[in-house]
C-alpha cells in the first residue's frame, strides 16, 4: 500500500542525476516544506517548522528534472510517500521520501517555459518538438511561442513594478541555515 501525497517547497539541494544499475535514470534532491504564518501581533511573517523529504524522481522524470531544477527552485512534487527507519554507525533515524510520479514549477511567485520532448532521439538525448519537426522539415508549431516574444516580462508583475522572489509573503520559504539532518554542509 502507498500513501499519495502533493507537496510544495523549495529545492534545497542540487539535483543529481545517475544512471542506475538498470539502465533507469535517477534523479534526486531534498525539499524544504517550511511553515509561515503571519503573527498580527508582530506585524511580521514568522517561519515555522520545516519538513524535510528526499524526492526521487525515475526514467524520463528523473532526465527532465535533473535538465530543469535548481537548488532554490520552488516546485510542486506529486507521489508516492515512504518512510523509512535507518541506523548507521551508533546513529539512527528516519527518512522520508517522495517517489515522485510528477514534479513541475509552483507558478505563484514566477512564470516558466514549457519544452515538450518527443521520441525521436537526436544527437543521444531526446529532440525536443520543434528540433523533431526542423528534422523532418516541417515547423507546423510544435512549440508555443511565450515569454518576451508574447509580451511576458518575467521580472514584472502585471502593473509593470519590479517582482522581488525573495518577498517574505506566505508560501516562500528558503532556510537561512538547514536543520535539516541529511544536510552534508553542516
Amino acid at each position: 500500500m502507498s500513501t499519495s501525497v502533493s507537496v510544495v517547497g523549495t529545492v534545497a539541494t542540487a539535483p543529481k542525476t545517475v544512471t542506475l544499475p538498470s539502465g533507469a535514470e535517477l534523479c534526486t534532491f531534498r525539499l524544504a516544506d517550511g511553515e509561515r504564518r503571519y503573527d498580527a501581533e508582530k506585524k511580521e511573517w514568522i517561519d515555522g517548522h520545516t519538513n524535510w523529504f528526499t524526492v526521487n524522481a525515475f526514467r524520463a522524470l528523473a532526465t527532465h528534472a535533473g535538465e530543469s531544477l535548481s537548488k532554490g527552485d520552488r516546485v510542486i512534487v506529486s507521489g508516492r510517500l515512504r518512510v523509512k527507519q535507518w541506523e548507521k554507525d551508533e546513529r539512527s533515524g528516519t527518512s522520508v521520501e517522495i517517489d515522485a510520479d510528477a514534479l513541475g514549477p509552483e507558478l505563484r511567485w514566477g512564470t516558466s517555459v514549457f519544452t515538450k520532448r518527443t521520441h525521436a532521439k537526436q544527437g543521444g538525448a531526446a529532440a525536443t518538438a520543434s528540433q523533431a519537426n526542423a528534422v523532418q522539415g516541417d515547423d507546423s508549431g510544435a512549440e508555443l511561442a511565450v515569454g518576451e516574444e508574447a509580451g511576458f516580462a518575467p521580472e514584472s508583475d502585471a502593473g509593470g513594478a519590479a517582482t522581488d522572489e525573495s518577498s517574505s509573503g506566505p508560501g516562500w520559504f528558503v532556510p537561512e541555515t538547514s536543520d535539516d539532518p541529511f544536510d552534508e554542509t553542516s
